[in-house]
């Protein structure tokens, strides 16, 4: 009966984390922290399923540097992700540098992050 309803929560919580349509602030898992440089300051900023970083941008090639979650408009966010997507945009991964902030984000939460749990690093400010 336990595993039964814990396959049913788990379940649960994927179908509302892929809402295709909900804002990107209501699917949640943005976290907000403070990086050094070479790109320094605070960043809001979310872990994707497979576990690379993806900082909240409108241009899907600038981060929004130094503005907290609650300046950002979610809605019409587009993520810039570490990986192959901050190479096709930077000529990088974002990990080829161990004092990056892709290499910090991505260091500071387990690759098993995902379907819903936000209970890991630092809950964005509201």
């Amino acid at each position: 009966m336990r595993n039964t309803l814990t396959s049913i929560t788990l379940a649960l919580a994927v179908l509302v984390n892929i809402g295709a349509n909900a804002p990107a602030v209501a699917q949640g898992g943005w976290y907000t922290s403070t990086f050094p440089p070479p790109n320094g300051g605070r960043l809001v900023y979310k872990i994707m399923s497979n576990g690379d970083p993806a900082c909240a941008s409108y241009s899907g090639h600038d981060c929004l540097w130094g503005q907290p979650s609650s300046q950002i408009t979610f809605n019409r966010v587009h993520l810039l992700t570490c990986g192959a997507d901050h190479r096709r945009q930077w000529g990088v991964t974002g990990y080829e540098n161990p004092k990056h902030w892709c290499s910090l984000a991505k260091s500071m939460h387990p690759k098993s992050v995902g379907f819903g749990n936000d209970s890991v690093g630092i809950p964005a400010d509201r």
